[in-house]
């Protein structure tokens, strides 16, 4: 089970913080380790905790969930050391790791003007400029009943979640719930620019993202198909795929991954992640890549490829007549969209994507992903690797 609350846009240092001190608070300063079946997390845009357990644990275990609802009240020394456990884990997720520090600085770029564009973690300075006071306001702000989003899967029905809720004390928030979405998304203009990370021993590699708007907005799960189906033609040899141009019939490429995703219904984005073949330097395979790239979309992807890889993406979806692979499917798919604070689709729904994925919207998603955007590209390695 987890519960999950939006916060502002452009608060994740002190998300993050304040997500640290409500989960310590719900279950005790000791019992940091305790329970491998508990966590919380912050993304850009939410906060969530999550217990596991048995059935029949279920009141108990909403009722340790529903700590996150109490205010703050540690001792201050409490909330000093987690500060201080923040920077540790900022220095073990970014320091010596150019890859992180690679997309942090694309994400402000690429996202720039938007709250996605912040970091999470925030610099050394803001991680230990954080203040308790502050946390404390922000969690009375945000963790509140009427903002919160409840998951609970498992085998259980509704009726014993209601409950258990009630027998837990879960607190009732107002009877009218305010509107939670996502924030809106604007890009920036379009624009181009490259970061450098020299680094003597590191393996030679690129890291090329781009965003782009779309010229009519897209349901959400339906754009998230048709991105997934995209890439999975873009990973292939077959004509139109990126393999065959990049590494197999030409040295270019030692490894790479693509991915294709919507950021909202209006805008996707596409990342090229590439190891490059020996002396191939990274600025000769960048402008291989756009190349083909932009091949690609001119030509448009061959009928013929497009039904055989549509073929094998039923995988995308669970086997709707098999009634516990549906059921795990749901579990992850309900917690993923809540988790990006958006409504699930139910089973009849999402059912009816699946005759959307067609060519010609491939192909214009292809179209767009090739031409103005926003595009940032990020050389890491030996400098003499460089160009």
């Amino acid at each position: 089970m987890e519960v999950v609350f939006p916060y502002p846009a452009g608060e994740g240092p002190l998300a993050h913080y304040t997500e640290h001190l409500a989960w310590l608070n719900a279950v005790g300063g000791s019992a940091r380790a305790a329970d491998r079946h508990s966590n919380a997390w912050t993304n850009s845009q939410a906060v969530g905790y999550w217990l596991s357990g048995r059935a029949d644990d279920l009141p108990e275990l909403l009722g340790a969930l529903a700590g996150v609802f109490d205010p703050l009240d540690l001792p201050p020394s409490f909330a000093e050391e987690e500060r201080n456990i923040i920077l540790r884990e900022y220095e073990y997720r970014m320091m010596n790791n150019p890859d992180a520090q690679a997309h942090e600085a694309m994400d402000a770029f690429l996202y720039q003007g938007n709250g996605i564009s912040a970091s999470i973690f925030g610099t050394p300075e803001q991680i230990m400029a954080l203040d308790y006071d502050a946390a404390r306001a922000f969690h009375a702000a945000t963790h509140r009943p009427e903002l919160a989003s409840v998951v609970v899967t498992g085998d259980v029905s509704e009726r014993q979640v209601r409950r258990a809720m009630r027998v837990a004390g879960w607190p009732d928030g107002p009877s009218e719930r305010p509107p939670i979405a996502p924030p809106a998304f604007d890009l920036a203009e379009v624009a181009d620019t490259r970061f450098h990370y020299p680094h003597s021993t590191a393996v030679p590699r690129l890291i090329w993202r781009r965003v782009v708007s779309l010229p009519e907005p897209v349901q959400f799960d339906l754009l998230e198909a048709q991105t997934a189906l995209l890439r999975d033609i873009l990973d292939t040899s077959l004509p139109g795929g990126l393999v065959g141009p990049l590494r197999s019939d030409a040295n270019i490429a030692r490894s790479f991954d693509v991915q294709i995703g919507p950021i909202d219904e209006g805008h996707i984005a596409i990342s090229f992640h590439a190891a490059p073949d020996r002396d191939v330097a990274l600025a000769t395979m960048q402008t291989a890549f756009e190349t083909t790239f932009l091949e690609i979309a001119m030509a448009g992807i061959p009928e013929e490829t497009f039904e055989r890889v549509l073929k094998r993406f039923d995988g995308y979806w669970p086997d709707w007549s098999d009634t516990r692979e549906t059921a795990d499917w749901m579990a992850s798919y309900v917690r993923d969209r809540v988790t990006a604070l958006r409504d699930p689709l139910s089973v009849r729904d999402l059912k009816r994507l699946q005759p959307k994925l067609t060519l010609q919207s491939t192909n214009a998603l292809l179209h767009q992903l090739a031409g103005p955007g926003r595009t940032a590209s990020a050389f890491i390695g030996p400098e003499e690797s460089f160009e």
